[in-house]
């Protein structure tokens, strides 16, 4: 059973975490500092900073040209060189989890300092199991 100190540590946690998503929300309304072109042709408008992430995550997922200057070694531009930027998988997913209503999945691949979602799954799972047997020897 969690002691007081630990629920009062995890309602910490909680409402920093409300908080965290209030101002991100309250962010992500402000117009975004960059002008963004809508399409070929138009002039550049103000949007939003949301919006603007879910256009870049667009292009991310169709992928896009660009032109790159090609500078000497003084930084004087000798020419200009196409890139190609392929579509990338993980937008994709994440447009076609909005698209069909499922929330966007945790991150499973994880940081090396940090455990997956998978391995604290299975953590907790396993500190269940070892409080389950603990107490089924105490009572015999």
């Amino acid at each position: 059973m969690p002691d007081k100190a630990e629920k009062s540590e995890h309602g910490k946690k909680v409402i920093a975490g409300k908080l965290l998503s209030k101002f991100i929300k309250d962010i992500a309304s402000e117009l975004c500092d960059d002008p963004v072109i809508k399409a070929k042709g138009e002039e550049a408008v103000m949007v939003t900073k949301a919006e603007a992430i879910a256009r870049y995550i667009w292009k991310t997922a169709l992928g896009w040209e660009e032109s790159v200057d090609v500078c000497d070694k003084q930084g004087k531009k000798v020419g200009i060189r196409p890139e190609v930027h392929r579509p990338d998988k993980w937008a994709i997913n994440m447009i076609w989890d909005r698209m069909e209503g499922r929330a966007g999945a945790a991150d499973l691949k994880g940081s090396s300092d940090k455990a997956s979602l998978a391995d604290k799954v299975s953590a907790q799972g396993q500190k269940r199991l070892d409080q389950i047997v603990k107490s089924s020897l105490t009572s015999k």
